[in-house]
């Protein structure tokens, strides 16, 4: 069977650049396995919106932007499979620390959710910090 010569240009095209990107690192900037240095991750949590509830009524809302550091870049697979439980885990605390004073406490918050992400995770030694990226807050009524 004969080929155009433009297929056969283009097959030896594809070849090259195969060849070309199977030589080069896939990621040049990591560092090497085993070597220690780690440069750790970010994971970004679905936004969520947890409702204050005093005395039965919802007195305000706020939207929460919350990033998770870890210290291992190595750890994000863990930390993905155990996700849905971590996002159950929040809304539960988040709800508790909105629902107590006027103002969204961001330390008590860090301290429960890192409390709770240990908990989940078995171990200490994943997540570096919990940031809260952004704190809205928007008043229900007077």
């Amino acid at each position: 069977m004969l080929h155009s010569p433009r297929i056969v240009e283009r097959r030896s095209f594809l070849l090259w650049a195969a060849a070309v990107l199977l030589a080069q690192p896939a990621h040049a900037n990591d560092p090497a396995p085993g070597t220690g240095d780690d440069p750790g991750a970010e994971i970004f949590l679905p936004r969520m919106l947890v409702p204050a509830i005093q005395n039965n009524q919802v007195k305000r809302h706020y939207a929460l932007l919350i990033k998770l550091r870890l210290i291992r870049r190595a750890d994000v697979d863990k930390v993905r499979a155990s996700m849905d439980r971590l996002q159950n885990a929040f809304v539960y605390d988040l709800n508790d620390i909105a629902a107590q004073g006027d103002n969204f406490d961001r330390e008590r918050a860090k301290r429960r959710l890192t409390a709770s992400a240990v908990r989940i995770l078995g171990s200490d030694d994943i997540i570096e910090e919990i940031v809260f990226e952004r704190v809205l807050e928007r008043r229900i009524g007077n």
